[in-house]
């Protein structure tokens, strides 16, 4: 009779380490990506690059979100004019001769990119960044409602 009641309670206790596991894994997996947690990372990864433009600046942003992350960025920065990628005027680069190396940037150092890589597990987001003279990514935890940068690596073009 012990050794039925010893069976029986460990595939009860297997079958619970089992929906355990199973719990686990579809609470930790990637899931859809919201829009309104992309916007959301997406301000916070954007604060170092726009930081940097002096006051009256007009800086365009490119994101696969477009409009709604212009309108929370705007009230953020309210002292640079904030617009969308498309309304950029060309950019005509450097004109270099063959005999000649560009040491600068040839683009004008006006606008932030950004995009959303992946959400690699349920909290967190990876999102690459870019201006003319830098490009990066940065890995973001969403920790008690907000969105908070753990890792950062960016590099000078």
């Amino acid at each position: 009779m012990f050794r039925v009641r010893a069976l029986i309670g460990a595939f009860i206790a297997g079958g619970a380490v089992v929906l355990l596991g199973l719990y686990v894994a579809l609470r930790t997996a990637p899931g859809v990506i919201m829009a309104d947690d992309m916007v959301d990372a997406m301000v916070v990864v954007a604060d170092a690059p726009l930081s940097r433009f002096p006051r009256g600046s007009v800086v365009y942003v490119k994101s696969s979100v477009g409009p709604v992350l212009l309108e929370k960025l705007q009230p953020k920065y309210p002292s640079l004019k904030l617009m969308s990628y498309s309304a950029r005027p060309e950019d005509n680069g450097c004109t270099a001769d063959s005999s000649s190396l560009a040491i600068i940037p040839c683009e004008r150092d006006d606008f932030v990119k950004l995009e959303v890589l992946s959400s690699p597990t349920r909290g967190t987001m990876l999102v690459a960044v870019g201006t003319s003279t830098r490009f990066g990514q940065s890995l973001l935890l969403k920790l008690l409602g907000r969105w908070r940068v753990i890792v950062d690596r960016s590099y000078v073009v």
